[in-house]
């Protein structure tokens, strides 16, 4: 058939719409070969009148097979559900309806091969590795400060199932993970700077509880993005805390006396990296992971600079460098890995803090936790008579939406100020222990 005929065909039929097309050709390969767009169309859609549900869909580069169908049993009222077959002239008419002969058997014995197709993809992105790389990607670009150490909770409390379809995990499988996270282990891994072995405890009631709020807020963005169709831990609610268990917690979370913080003071070996760094958060108040990644780059003459990256609000913040805290940094070596406090076995950033932790409790005879230091430093700059504002910033602390946006003071001095009298308390404590 010359092209100049099939051109004037073409303009009958109605629409490239799959409901819509209803013009039906004979079709060959040479019949195809001779197809011509008319003018001002863009692609045309032309069924093949050997074969019902089969069509082709002729563009201005390309020429592609489908077949349309309606799933057994679901009636006329149903939309039209297509599968690809591939382009033509690699996919010839004679394969084409070869192809389409064996999904029209398919869905004649209750398949529906365009859902199967569906679920296919989906499963291909939708395997815990993909997503939690997905994850992952989605707090880069958010910005998210605490991203390192989210990312490392996930993938190891979900290590080994990367290949694992998300929708196939149940709140059992999930909760059982996180009890597992509670139980306290020595892990025996190469260090990555040093590359030699080192022994590290990992795991315990705080690991539970962070792997449990970081596997809710990630099923949670899975549910949003539509990977899956619920969040299997939503609702999931906390274990009532037993009384020695509330005990316990308010031992743990508390602030220092003087006699203990003078212990704890003592304890801690200014000799010794990890003392050091104890040090360090008793004059700062820091959290824990703020200065243990503390880098060069970040000490000036006065201050510590943290960016955004560094802080758990995600907000530069600046810490006044007092003269205790300026003996402690020129005490500190330079190392390959640029930061300040850094393991003396590995150069890197510190790990098994439970171990350093229970040593130095050991030695100064006080039970404590390093976020301790931090609420024992806001304490007793209450105590020393500065005011709330000044306080909470010093700890980089939340301050209220509306001040935040309204007040811009950083109060420098008032933060020196108060930097110098929480070290003068400190050397005070000192002196009358002597």
């Amino acid at each position: 058939m010359p092209a100049e005929s099939v051109a004037e065909l073409l303009p009958e039929i109605p629409t490239p719409s799959l409901r819509a097309a209803k013009s039906k050709f004979k079709l060959s390969d040479a019949l195809i070969g001779s197809f011509a767009l008319p003018d001002g169309r863009q692609e045309v859609l032309i069924w093949d009148s050997a074969m019902n549900g089969l069509a082709l869909r002729v563009g201005k580069t390309r020429r592609s097979w489908s077949y349309v169908y309606r799933p057994a049993g679901s009636g006329a009222r149903a939309n039209p559900q297509k599968i690809s077959l591939g382009a033509w002239p690699a996919v010839t008419v004679a394969r084409a309806r070869q192809l389409a002969q064996i999904q029209a058997g398919q869905i004649a014995a209750g398949k529906d091969p365009a859902a199967e197709r569906r679920e296919e993809k989906r499963r291909e992105t939708a395997t815990i590795g993909k997503l939690l790389d997905g994850y992952e990607a989605n707090l880069l670009r958010r910005r998210y400060a605490n991203r390192g150490v989210v990312m490392k909770t996930l993938r190891r409390g979900l290590a080994g199932l990367d290949k694992r379809d998300a929708i196939s995990l149940s709140r059992r499988d999930l909760v059982e993970r996180i009890d597992a996270a509670a139980i306290s282990r020595l892990v025996v891994a190469e260090d990555p700077v040093a590359r030699t072995p080192a022994a590290r405890v990992v795991g315990g009631p705080g690991a539970s509880a962070d792997l449990r709020k970081h596997l809710r807020t990630f099923f949670e963005w899975t549910t949003n993005s539509g990977a899956t169709p619920f969040n299997p831990l939503a609702g999931l609610r906390r274990e009532r805390a037993t009384r020695a268990e509330r005990i316990d917690r308010t031992e743990r979370g508390r602030a220092l006396s003087d006699a203990e913080l003078l212990r704890v003071w003592s304890a801690a070996d200014p000799t010794a990296a990890f003392g050091r760094y104890v040090r360090a958060l008793i004059l700062t108040g820091a959290r824990r992971r703020e200065m243990s990644r503390l880098h060069w780059s970040m000490v000036q003459e006065d201050r510590l600079v943290l960016p955004p990256s560094h802080t758990k609000q995600g907000r530069p913040h600046e810490i006044p460098i007092v003269r205790p805290l300026k003996r402690i940094l020129a005490q500190c070596p330079r190392v390959t890995s640029g930061l300040v406090f850094a393991s003396a076995r590995s150069g890197g950033e510190f790990g098994g803090w439970t171990q350093y932790v229970e040593k130095l409790q050991k030695t100064s005879g006080v039970r404590f936790t390093l976020h301790d230091l931090r609420r024992t430093m806001r304490s007793g700059l209450t105590e020393l008579g500065v005011d709330d504002t000044t306080a909470e910033m010093m700890l980089a602390h939340q301050r209220d939406e509306l001040e935040r946006i309204y007040d811009k003071n950083e109060r420098w001095p008032a933060r020196r100020r108060a930097a110098r009298l929480w070290a003068a308390h400190i050397y005070l404590v000192s002196r009358r222990a002597r």
